[in-house]
């Protein structure tokens, strides 16, 4: 199966990272980017072909994926569209672009909608995936297959897709700044800064593993390691008292906010 990524920037290049690293042959990717120059960068980085024209990769592609920024999507899709090509797969990764949008542009297309995150180049990913009407089961597969090599897949309605965007998304981000506050809280208690960034990572990787592990619910979990009079419990009642839950209620309430502006434009 020939990808065509149209767009090769901090998400597509995630994608083609992320299937490069899972074993998928470089002579199957392609990619049309905005300029020679990126083009050039592309090509070298990740030894696939890249190019300018978006109309080739669509053509030479058996699965069109669409990685540019929300703006752009209008004159891809049209460009798409007046080239006459046979209809296909078109999978797109814009925020705000609705099922319903894209059908609009290329009608009776097999389109697909999903919001993947950056450490699918990692193969550690999510993607959440929303299928169009005219996807078949053969190509309902073949795209499922696609991102079950870079992670876990969640299938959502489109009208849960802009609170999974906030989690998943934009989670990562979030992390990092937790990952970030964590180490330099230990730098302030004596630690240096490689230290306490070692025991930061290593210590969110370990504890997203026992959650994926233990099968019971993270809460659950904090309340095992946490021994009433302990230390673990002192740090936990400061949390709360803080409000660190009420401050994450807010920053996804935000974040879902700011993509339901996007999908009115």
């Amino acid at each position: 199966m020939k990808l065509g990524f149209i767009g090769a920037g901090e998400m597509g290049g995630a994608l083609i990272k992320g299937l490069l690293k899972s074993g998928w042959p470089k002579e199957d990717l392609l990619a049309s980017v905005h300029s020679e120059a990126s083009a050039r960068r592309v090509a070298q980085q990740y030894g696939i072909y890249a190019g300018t024209d978006n109309v080739k990769t669509a053509s030479e592609a058996d699965v069109v994926l669409i990685a540019v920024k929300p703006g752009v999507v209008p004159q891809v899709l049209a460009q798409i569209q007046a080239a006459g090509l046979p209809a296909k797969p078109v999978v797109c990764m814009a925020l705000g672009w609705t099922l319903e949008k894209l059908q609009t542009a290329l009608p009776g297309w097999p389109l697909v909608r999903i919001m993947p995150n950056t450490p699918l180049a990692l193969g550690e990913g999510v993607t959440l995936l929303a299928f169009g009407a005219a996807v078949n089961a053969s190509q309902r597969g073949a795209v499922e297959s696609l991102f079950v090599r870079l992670g876990k897949t969640v299938e959502l309605p489109e009208a849960l897709f802009d609170a999974g965007t906030a989690v998943s998304g934009s989670g990562p981000a979030f992390v990092y700044y937790f990952i970030d506050a964590l180490a330099k809280a230990g730098v302030d208690q004596g630690l240096t800064a490689e230290q306490a960034v070692t025991l930061a990572v290593q210590t969110t990787v370990g504890a997203a593993k026992m959650v994926e592990a233990e099968g019971i619910s993270p809460a659950e979990l904090a309340q095992k390691v946490a021994t009433p009079g302990g230390c673990t419990a002192a740090g936990l009642d400061v949390l709360k008292s803080s409000g660190l839950a009420q401050a994450l209620d807010r920053t996804i309430g935000a974040t879902v906010a700011k993509a339901r502006e996007f999908g009115k434009k």
